[in-house]
Protein backbone atom coordinates (compact mmCIF):
# COMPACT_ATOMS: atom_id res chain seq x y z
CA UNK A 1 0.00 0.00 0.00
CA UNK A 2 1.41 3.01 -1.27
CA UNK A 3 1.51 5.48 2.36
CA UNK A 4 3.61 8.23 2.36
CA UNK A 5 3.23 9.27 5.31
CA UNK A 6 2.04 7.54 8.62
CA UNK A 7 2.89 9.59 12.12
CA UNK A 8 1.31 11.53 15.11
CA UNK A 9 1.07 15.55 14.27
CA UNK A 10 -0.85 17.86 16.45
CA UNK A 11 -3.62 19.98 15.58
CA UNK A 12 -0.97 22.84 14.72
CA UNK A 13 0.57 20.84 12.65
CA UNK A 14 -2.15 19.22 10.90
CA UNK A 15 -3.95 22.76 10.12
CA UNK A 16 -0.90 24.23 8.73
CA UNK A 17 -1.36 22.33 5.67
CA UNK A 18 -3.64 22.40 2.65
CA UNK A 19 -6.23 20.40 3.62
CA UNK A 20 -9.30 20.27 1.04
CA UNK A 21 -12.59 18.50 1.90
CA UNK A 22 -13.33 17.03 -1.54
CA UNK A 23 -16.57 16.81 -3.70
CA UNK A 24 -17.26 13.46 -2.92
CA UNK A 25 -17.26 13.63 0.98
CA UNK A 26 -20.04 13.36 3.09
CA UNK A 27 -21.80 16.35 4.80
CA UNK A 28 -20.49 17.87 7.96
CA UNK A 29 -23.10 16.11 10.34
CA UNK A 30 -21.62 15.93 13.81
CA UNK A 31 -24.91 16.71 16.17
CA UNK A 32 -24.28 18.75 19.71
CA UNK A 33 -24.19 15.25 21.24
CA UNK A 34 -20.65 14.72 19.42
CA UNK A 35 -19.55 18.12 19.68
CA UNK A 36 -19.88 18.19 23.80
CA UNK A 37 -18.21 14.42 23.82
CA UNK A 38 -14.81 16.30 22.15
CA UNK A 39 -15.14 19.24 24.39
CA UNK A 40 -15.64 16.95 27.52
CA UNK A 41 -13.25 14.64 26.56
CA UNK A 42 -10.83 17.69 25.93
CA UNK A 43 -11.23 19.42 29.49
CA UNK A 44 -10.66 15.72 30.96
CA UNK A 45 -7.32 15.55 29.85
CA UNK A 46 -6.39 19.03 29.38
CA UNK A 47 -3.43 18.37 32.45
CA UNK A 48 -1.59 15.46 30.39
CA UNK A 49 1.42 16.42 28.53
CA UNK A 50 -0.09 14.86 24.93
CA UNK A 51 -3.38 13.42 24.22
CA UNK A 52 -4.33 10.94 21.15
CA UNK A 53 -7.70 12.09 19.07
CA UNK A 54 -7.53 9.20 17.15
CA UNK A 55 -6.78 8.68 13.02
CA UNK A 56 -7.03 10.93 10.32
CA UNK A 57 -6.89 9.24 6.70
CA UNK A 58 -5.24 12.03 3.76
CA UNK A 59 -5.21 11.19 -0.24
CA UNK A 60 -2.07 13.01 -1.44
CA UNK A 61 -3.83 14.81 -4.42
CA UNK A 62 -0.29 15.17 -7.01
CA UNK A 63 -2.15 16.92 -10.19
CA UNK A 64 -3.79 19.56 -7.55
CA UNK A 65 -1.06 22.21 -6.31
CA UNK A 66 -1.58 25.86 -4.36
CA UNK A 67 0.08 28.96 -5.65
CA UNK A 68 2.85 28.17 -3.01
CA UNK A 69 3.24 24.93 -5.33
CA UNK A 70 2.20 22.66 -2.00
CA UNK A 71 0.21 19.57 -3.34
CA UNK A 72 -3.56 19.23 -2.05
CA UNK A 73 -4.25 16.94 0.90
CA UNK A 74 -7.58 15.51 0.33
CA UNK A 75 -9.52 14.08 3.68
CA UNK A 76 -10.88 10.97 3.26
CA UNK A 77 -11.62 10.08 6.85
CA UNK A 78 -11.33 12.83 9.73
CA UNK A 79 -13.43 15.64 8.40
CA UNK A 80 -16.15 15.76 11.16
CA UNK A 81 -13.63 16.00 13.88
CA UNK A 82 -11.23 18.15 12.00
CA UNK A 83 -13.84 20.63 11.39
CA UNK A 84 -14.75 20.56 14.86
CA UNK A 85 -11.33 21.02 15.96
CA UNK A 86 -11.31 24.27 13.67
CA UNK A 87 -14.14 25.73 15.05
CA UNK A 88 -12.95 24.86 18.79
CA UNK A 89 -9.38 26.78 17.91
CA UNK A 90 -10.77 29.49 16.01
CA UNK A 91 -13.81 30.40 18.58
CA UNK A 92 -11.19 29.98 21.28
CA UNK A 93 -8.81 32.80 19.47
CA UNK A 94 -11.24 34.75 19.47
CA UNK A 95 -9.96 38.38 18.14
CA UNK A 96 -6.21 37.18 17.91
CA UNK A 97 -7.32 35.76 14.05
CA UNK A 98 -4.04 33.71 14.64
CA UNK A 99 -5.42 30.79 13.60
CA UNK A 100 -4.92 30.08 9.58
CA UNK A 101 -5.80 26.51 8.15
CA UNK A 102 -7.37 26.00 4.21
CA UNK A 103 -10.23 24.47 6.10
CA UNK A 104 -11.45 28.17 6.79
CA UNK A 105 -11.78 29.05 3.51
CA UNK A 106 -13.62 26.10 2.01
CA UNK A 107 -16.99 27.10 0.78
CA UNK A 108 -20.19 24.43 1.83
CA UNK A 109 -22.59 23.46 -0.83
CA UNK A 110 -24.17 21.43 1.63
CA UNK A 111 -27.46 23.26 3.61
CA UNK A 112 -26.95 19.89 6.44
CA UNK A 113 -23.16 21.31 6.53
CA UNK A 114 -23.73 24.82 6.59
CA UNK A 115 -26.55 24.52 9.82
CA UNK A 116 -24.45 22.03 11.53
CA UNK A 117 -21.41 23.88 11.70
CA UNK A 118 -23.49 27.18 13.00
CA UNK A 119 -25.09 25.06 15.56
CA UNK A 120 -22.13 23.99 16.66
CA UNK A 121 -20.16 26.91 16.76
CA UNK A 122 -22.82 28.34 18.55
CA UNK A 123 -22.64 25.31 21.51
CA UNK A 124 -19.14 25.63 21.92
CA UNK A 125 -18.99 29.32 21.74
CA UNK A 126 -21.75 28.92 25.14
CA UNK A 127 -19.23 25.98 26.61
CA UNK A 128 -16.47 28.94 26.46
CA UNK A 129 -18.17 31.45 27.49
CA UNK A 130 -17.18 31.78 30.95
CA UNK A 131 -13.75 31.25 30.54
CA UNK A 132 -11.34 34.11 31.07
CA UNK A 133 -9.00 35.24 28.26
CA UNK A 134 -5.90 33.41 30.12
CA UNK A 135 -7.87 30.44 30.16
CA UNK A 136 -8.94 30.14 26.85
CA UNK A 137 -5.44 30.81 25.27
CA UNK A 138 -4.20 27.96 27.56
CA UNK A 139 -6.53 25.37 26.30
CA UNK A 140 -6.21 26.67 22.90
CA UNK A 141 -2.20 26.24 23.45
CA UNK A 142 -3.11 22.53 24.78
CA UNK A 143 -5.42 21.70 21.69
CA UNK A 144 -3.05 23.00 18.96
CA UNK A 145 0.13 21.81 20.50
CA UNK A 146 -0.78 18.73 23.08
CA UNK A 147 -3.45 16.97 20.92
CA UNK A 148 -2.51 15.19 18.20
CA UNK A 149 -4.11 12.69 15.42
CA UNK A 150 -2.46 10.13 13.67
CA UNK A 151 -2.46 11.21 10.14
CA UNK A 152 -1.91 8.60 7.13
CA UNK A 153 -1.07 9.56 3.87
CA UNK A 154 -1.53 7.78 1.09
CA UNK A 155 -1.17 8.83 -2.87
CA UNK A 156 -3.68 6.59 -4.27
CA UNK A 157 -7.17 7.46 -3.66
CA UNK A 158 -8.63 3.69 -4.08
CA UNK A 159 -5.93 1.95 -1.35
CA UNK A 160 -6.79 5.26 0.72
CA UNK A 161 -10.30 3.77 0.98
CA UNK A 162 -9.26 0.61 1.66
CA UNK A 163 -7.13 1.79 4.36
CA UNK A 164 -10.28 3.91 5.95
CA UNK A 165 -12.30 0.56 5.27
CA UNK A 166 -9.59 -1.68 7.28
CA UNK A 167 -9.42 0.65 10.18
CA UNK A 168 -12.85 1.08 10.71
CA UNK A 169 -13.26 -2.77 10.32
CA UNK A 170 -11.11 -2.72 13.50
CA UNK A 171 -13.89 -1.52 15.64
CA UNK A 172 -17.59 -1.98 13.83
CA UNK A 173 -18.37 -4.29 11.14
CA UNK A 174 -18.88 -2.23 7.89
CA UNK A 175 -21.67 -1.44 6.55
CA UNK A 176 -22.11 -4.11 3.08
CA UNK A 177 -22.36 -0.92 0.64
CA UNK A 178 -18.88 0.63 2.36
CA UNK A 179 -17.28 -2.53 1.59
CA UNK A 180 -18.86 -2.97 -2.09
CA UNK A 181 -17.53 0.93 -2.68
CA UNK A 182 -14.19 -0.56 -1.37
CA UNK A 183 -14.45 -3.69 -3.81
CA UNK A 184 -15.28 -2.06 -7.27
CA UNK A 185 -13.01 0.65 -6.53
CA UNK A 186 -9.86 -1.52 -7.07
CA UNK A 187 -11.30 -3.28 -9.84
CA UNK A 188 -11.42 0.18 -12.13
CA UNK A 189 -7.67 0.86 -11.03
CA UNK A 190 -6.42 -0.17 -14.21
CA UNK A 191 -8.95 0.73 -16.87
CA UNK A 192 -10.07 4.22 -15.30
CA UNK A 193 -8.46 7.32 -14.73
CA UNK A 194 -8.62 9.45 -11.27
CA UNK A 195 -11.08 11.72 -12.67
CA UNK A 196 -13.70 9.02 -13.31
CA UNK A 197 -13.02 7.33 -10.01
CA UNK A 198 -13.39 10.68 -7.96
CA UNK A 199 -16.82 10.96 -10.38
CA UNK A 200 -18.35 7.78 -9.45
CA UNK A 201 -16.88 8.06 -5.56
CA UNK A 202 -18.89 11.70 -5.19
CA UNK A 203 -22.14 10.21 -6.59
CA UNK A 204 -21.87 7.43 -4.13
CA UNK A 205 -21.52 9.56 -1.04
CA UNK A 206 -24.27 11.97 -2.15
CA UNK A 207 -26.62 8.75 -2.46
CA UNK A 208 -25.44 7.64 0.89
CA UNK A 209 -26.62 10.78 2.60
CA UNK A 210 -28.47 12.91 0.37
CA UNK A 211 -29.86 16.47 1.23
CA UNK A 212 -33.40 15.95 0.32
CA UNK A 213 -36.08 13.32 1.44
CA UNK A 214 -35.40 11.15 -1.15
CA UNK A 215 -34.75 7.42 -0.22
CA UNK A 216 -30.60 6.37 0.38
CA UNK A 217 -28.59 4.32 -1.21
CA UNK A 218 -28.40 2.40 1.58
CA UNK A 219 -32.17 1.75 0.96
CA UNK A 220 -32.12 1.44 -2.82
CA UNK A 221 -29.31 -1.36 -2.47
CA UNK A 222 -31.39 -3.47 0.78
CA UNK A 223 -34.68 -2.70 0.48
CA UNK A 224 -35.06 -2.85 -3.39
CA UNK A 225 -31.90 -3.77 -5.47
CA UNK A 226 -30.69 -6.91 -3.07
CA UNK A 227 -34.54 -8.45 -2.58
CA UNK A 228 -35.43 -7.81 -6.31
CA UNK A 229 -32.00 -9.64 -7.33
CA UNK A 230 -32.73 -12.68 -5.19
CA UNK A 231 -36.40 -12.69 -5.44
CA UNK A 232 -36.51 -13.05 -9.33
CA UNK A 233 -33.84 -16.06 -8.62
CA UNK A 234 -36.42 -17.35 -5.83
CA UNK A 235 -33.75 -16.94 -3.26
CA UNK A 236 -34.15 -15.25 0.59
CA UNK A 237 -33.95 -11.97 0.24
CA UNK A 238 -35.08 -10.28 3.46
CA UNK A 239 -31.73 -8.72 5.01
CA UNK A 240 -28.51 -7.46 2.98
CA UNK A 241 -25.59 -7.71 5.18
CA UNK A 242 -21.95 -7.96 4.40
CA UNK A 243 -22.45 -11.48 4.48
CA UNK A 244 -24.19 -11.38 1.42
CA UNK A 245 -22.64 -9.09 -1.11
CA UNK A 246 -21.65 -10.99 -3.33
CA UNK A 247 -25.12 -10.33 -5.20
CA UNK A 248 -23.51 -7.20 -6.03
CA UNK A 249 -20.29 -9.17 -7.35
CA UNK A 250 -19.44 -10.33 -10.80
CA UNK A 251 -16.94 -10.61 -13.64
CA UNK A 252 -14.38 -8.37 -15.00
CA UNK A 253 -14.81 -7.64 -18.61
CA UNK A 254 -11.07 -7.02 -19.02
CA UNK A 255 -9.89 -10.27 -17.58
CA UNK A 256 -12.93 -12.82 -18.13
CA UNK A 257 -13.25 -14.70 -21.48
CA UNK A 258 -16.43 -17.05 -20.96
CA UNK A 259 -18.48 -17.40 -24.00
CA UNK A 260 -21.49 -15.64 -22.26
CA UNK A 261 -19.41 -12.22 -21.58
CA UNK A 262 -19.03 -11.94 -25.61
CA UNK A 263 -22.33 -10.44 -25.39
CA UNK A 264 -21.79 -8.57 -22.51
CA UNK A 265 -18.11 -7.69 -23.93
CA UNK A 266 -20.04 -6.31 -27.29
CA UNK A 267 -22.37 -4.25 -25.88
CA UNK A 268 -19.89 -2.48 -23.69
CA UNK A 269 -17.91 -1.52 -26.63
CA UNK A 270 -20.81 -0.56 -28.53
CA UNK A 271 -21.58 2.06 -25.75
CA UNK A 272 -17.74 3.05 -25.21
CA UNK A 273 -17.14 3.64 -29.32
CA UNK A 274 -20.93 5.42 -29.25
CA UNK A 275 -19.89 7.97 -26.28
CA UNK A 276 -16.05 8.36 -26.97
CA UNK A 277 -16.81 9.12 -30.83
CA UNK A 278 -15.91 12.90 -31.93
CA UNK A 279 -19.20 13.22 -33.40
CA UNK A 280 -20.75 14.01 -29.71
CA UNK A 281 -18.71 17.11 -29.33
CA UNK A 282 -21.90 18.18 -32.36
CA UNK A 283 -24.97 16.18 -31.38
CA UNK A 284 -24.53 15.96 -27.65
CA UNK A 285 -25.93 12.40 -27.62
CA UNK A 286 -24.81 9.73 -25.00
CA UNK A 287 -26.47 6.19 -24.31
CA UNK A 288 -25.95 4.67 -21.08
CA UNK A 289 -25.29 1.30 -20.53
CA UNK A 290 -29.10 -0.82 -20.98
CA UNK A 291 -28.78 -2.22 -17.50
CA UNK A 292 -31.00 -5.15 -16.31
CA UNK A 293 -31.95 -5.13 -13.09
CA UNK A 294 -31.17 -9.45 -12.60
CA UNK A 295 -28.25 -9.08 -14.92
CA UNK A 296 -24.47 -10.46 -14.33
CA UNK A 297 -23.12 -7.69 -12.52
CA UNK A 298 -19.96 -5.95 -14.44
CA UNK A 299 -17.45 -4.99 -11.76
CA UNK A 300 -15.89 -1.69 -11.54
CA UNK A 301 -17.57 1.37 -13.25
CA UNK A 302 -20.53 -0.22 -14.15
CA UNK A 303 -21.39 -0.94 -10.79
CA UNK A 304 -21.56 2.36 -9.91
CA UNK A 305 -23.69 3.39 -12.51
CA UNK A 306 -25.84 0.57 -12.26
CA UNK A 307 -26.19 1.68 -8.87
CA UNK A 308 -27.24 5.15 -10.06
CA UNK A 309 -29.49 3.75 -12.56
CA UNK A 310 -31.69 2.28 -10.44
CA UNK A 311 -31.49 4.94 -7.99
CA UNK A 312 -32.82 7.51 -10.68
CA UNK A 313 -35.54 4.65 -11.77
CA UNK A 314 -36.82 4.67 -7.95
CA UNK A 315 -37.06 8.31 -7.79
CA UNK A 316 -38.30 8.58 -11.32
CA UNK A 317 -41.57 6.67 -10.45
CA UNK A 318 -41.94 6.48 -6.85
CA UNK A 319 -40.20 10.04 -5.27
CA UNK A 320 -42.13 13.68 -5.18
CA UNK A 321 -45.20 14.37 -6.54
CA UNK A 322 -44.08 14.27 -10.75
CA UNK A 323 -42.95 11.10 -10.53
CA UNK A 324 -44.99 8.41 -12.80
CA UNK A 325 -46.52 6.97 -9.50
CA UNK A 326 -47.15 9.56 -7.51
CA UNK A 327 -50.84 9.31 -7.35
CA UNK A 328 -50.87 5.85 -7.66
CA UNK A 329 -48.60 4.96 -4.68
CA UNK A 330 -50.17 7.99 -2.35
CA UNK A 331 -54.23 6.84 -3.47
CA UNK A 332 -53.77 3.19 -2.38
CA UNK A 333 -50.31 2.90 -0.37
CA UNK A 334 -51.86 5.16 2.62
CA UNK A 335 -54.57 4.57 4.61
CA UNK A 336 -55.69 3.87 7.99
CA UNK A 337 -52.70 1.81 9.78
CA UNK A 338 -50.36 1.68 6.78
CA UNK A 339 -48.38 3.06 9.51
CA UNK A 340 -47.51 -0.29 10.86
CA UNK A 341 -44.42 -2.54 10.34
CA UNK A 342 -46.35 -5.27 8.41
CA UNK A 343 -47.74 -2.99 6.12
CA UNK A 344 -44.29 -0.99 5.13
CA UNK A 345 -43.32 -4.99 4.18
CA UNK A 346 -46.05 -5.12 1.70
CA UNK A 347 -45.65 -1.76 0.35
CA UNK A 348 -41.93 -2.45 -0.44
CA UNK A 349 -42.95 -6.15 -2.23
CA UNK A 350 -45.22 -3.56 -3.99
CA UNK A 351 -42.52 -1.12 -4.77
CA UNK A 352 -39.89 -3.43 -5.92
CA UNK A 353 -42.70 -5.67 -8.14
CA UNK A 354 -43.21 -2.15 -10.01
CA UNK A 355 -39.82 -1.29 -10.61
CA UNK A 356 -39.28 -4.89 -12.06
CA UNK A 357 -41.98 -4.62 -14.28
CA UNK A 358 -40.86 -1.07 -15.08
CA UNK A 359 -37.16 -1.97 -15.68
CA UNK A 360 -38.54 -4.60 -18.63
CA UNK A 361 -40.90 -2.71 -20.01
CA UNK A 362 -40.43 0.60 -19.39
CA UNK A 363 -44.28 2.87 -19.14
CA UNK A 364 -45.91 0.45 -21.24
CA UNK A 365 -49.31 -0.22 -19.55
CA UNK A 366 -47.36 0.78 -16.79
CA UNK A 367 -50.86 1.84 -14.62
CA UNK A 368 -52.31 -1.44 -15.50
CA UNK A 369 -49.18 -3.46 -14.34
CA UNK A 370 -48.95 -1.15 -10.88
CA UNK A 371 -52.63 -2.70 -10.33
CA UNK A 372 -51.64 -6.14 -10.97
CA UNK A 373 -48.71 -6.00 -8.81
CA UNK A 374 -50.84 -4.32 -5.67
CA UNK A 375 -53.47 -6.98 -6.14
CA UNK A 376 -50.81 -9.66 -5.77
CA UNK A 377 -48.25 -7.84 -2.92
CA UNK A 378 -51.54 -6.66 -0.56
CA UNK A 379 -52.96 -10.10 -0.84
CA UNK A 380 -51.08 -11.07 2.26
CA UNK A 381 -52.99 -7.61 3.71
CA UNK A 382 -56.17 -9.51 3.39
CA UNK A 383 -55.20 -12.80 4.14
CA UNK A 384 -52.84 -12.44 7.19
CA UNK A 385 -53.80 -10.42 10.47
CA UNK A 386 -49.98 -9.99 11.24
CA UNK A 387 -47.12 -9.53 8.73
CA UNK A 388 -43.91 -10.74 9.32
CA UNK A 389 -41.12 -10.30 6.84
CA UNK A 390 -40.83 -13.80 6.47
CA UNK A 391 -43.95 -14.08 5.08
CA UNK A 392 -43.61 -11.34 2.22
CA UNK A 393 -40.30 -12.83 1.67
CA UNK A 394 -42.41 -16.18 0.94
CA UNK A 395 -45.00 -14.69 -1.22
CA UNK A 396 -41.96 -12.86 -2.84
CA UNK A 397 -39.67 -15.83 -3.84
CA UNK A 398 -42.99 -18.34 -4.53
CA UNK A 399 -42.67 -20.19 -8.19
CA UNK A 400 -45.82 -19.34 -9.05
CA UNK A 401 -45.42 -15.77 -7.60
CA UNK A 402 -45.19 -12.68 -9.95
CA UNK A 403 -41.49 -12.25 -10.38
CA UNK A 404 -41.23 -15.41 -11.71
CA UNK A 405 -44.33 -14.26 -14.06
CA UNK A 406 -42.60 -11.02 -15.10
CA UNK A 407 -39.43 -12.72 -15.20
CA UNK A 408 -40.81 -15.31 -18.40
CA UNK A 409 -42.99 -12.30 -19.81
CA UNK A 410 -42.01 -11.65 -23.49
CA UNK A 411 -44.68 -9.17 -23.51
CA UNK A 412 -46.47 -7.12 -21.44
CA UNK A 413 -49.54 -8.43 -21.66
CA UNK A 414 -48.42 -11.44 -20.36
CA UNK A 415 -48.04 -9.94 -16.79
CA UNK A 416 -51.15 -8.12 -17.68
CA UNK A 417 -52.84 -12.15 -17.80
CA UNK A 418 -51.50 -12.93 -14.50
CA UNK A 419 -53.97 -13.73 -11.84
CA UNK A 420 -53.07 -12.41 -8.40
CA UNK A 421 -54.55 -14.76 -5.47
CA UNK A 422 -58.16 -13.80 -4.58
CA UNK A 423 -59.82 -13.33 -1.13
CA UNK A 424 -63.59 -12.20 -1.61
CA UNK A 425 -64.03 -10.76 2.23
CA UNK A 426 -61.14 -9.95 4.63
CA UNK A 427 -62.22 -11.32 8.27
CA UNK A 428 -59.72 -8.57 9.88
CA UNK A 429 -60.97 -4.87 10.33
CA UNK A 430 -57.49 -3.46 9.42
CA UNK A 431 -57.47 -4.53 5.66
CA UNK A 432 -60.84 -2.99 5.22
CA UNK A 433 -59.48 0.14 3.26
CA UNK A 434 -57.28 -2.39 1.24
CA UNK A 435 -59.87 -4.84 0.34
CA UNK A 436 -61.86 -1.57 -0.79
CA UNK A 437 -58.93 -0.41 -2.97
CA UNK A 438 -58.32 -4.02 -4.57
CA UNK A 439 -62.81 -4.33 -5.14
CA UNK A 440 -62.53 -0.74 -6.80
CA UNK A 441 -59.40 -2.28 -9.51
CA UNK A 442 -61.24 -5.42 -10.36
CA UNK A 443 -64.37 -3.90 -11.08
CA UNK A 444 -62.53 -2.14 -13.77
CA UNK A 445 -60.34 -4.99 -14.43
CA UNK A 446 -58.20 -5.11 -17.09
CA UNK A 447 -58.80 -8.84 -17.46
CA UNK A 448 -62.24 -8.47 -18.04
Amino acid sequence: MAIVFNKPQTIAQLLAQQLTIPEYQRPYKWLPKHVNQLIDDIFNHRTKPCYRLGTVVLHQDKESVNENKKETLNIVDGQQRLLTLTLLCTILDGAEKTISSTLLEHKFESSVSIDNLKNNAQIISERVASFTAPEKQELLNFVLNKCELIQVTLDDLSEAFQFFDSQNARGKALAPHDLLKAYHLREMMAATTQKERLHHVSLWEQGVNPDDDSANLHTIMGEFLFRMRRWIDGDYGITFSRHNIDVFKGINLDNTQYAYVDAMLALDYAVETFNGDPARKWDKQTKSYPFQVEQVMINGKRFFEYIQHYMAIHKSLFVGNEARLASFVSNYTRYSGSHRKGDSYVRNLFLCTVMYYFDKFGDVELEKAAQICYRWAYYLRLELQRIGMESVDNHAKSRSGLFRAIRKAVHPQQVLNFQPPCIKESKFNNAKDVQASIKAMKSGSINE
